[in-house]
């Protein structure tokens, strides 16, 4: 759950939908608002912090940190490329050879 508030939260950023030191809710606002713990929420905040999309300041609350959009999308993009390479690595362990992954991707970028 915490990754699906973190992916939502950084896409809103991304979309301009928030807006560079705009006021988030707090941990527990956010949890009540998600029915979620207040720990799922702090672990999501965290990580947006550790990764620039956002910051605390004591007392205060935590805001957007609006970072340059193309760093951003670049770490997102090494993620997603890290996901694949260990899910395919799996694949190819488990037999599916590396033609068939090829022609696969294949088959899914010329559908776009």
């Amino acid at each position: 759950m915490y990754e699906q508030i973190k992916e939502n939260i950084r896409q809103a950023v991304m979309s301009g939908e928030l807006k560079n030191n705009e006021l988030l809710p707090s941990v527990r606002q956010l949890a009540a608002q998600l029915s979620v713990s207040a720990i799922t929420v702090k672990r999501a905040y965290s990580d947006l912090e550790h990764e620039g999309i956002i910051y605390t300041s004591p007392g205060k609350g935590t805001f957007v940190r609006a970072p340059d959009k193309s760093a951003v999308m670049e770490q997102y993009k090494q993620r997603r490329l890290a996901e694949f390479s260990q899910y395919a690595d799996k694949m190819l362990s488990e037999g599916i050879t590396p033609e068939e992954l090829i022609g696969a991707i294949k088959n899914i970028t010329e559908g776009k």
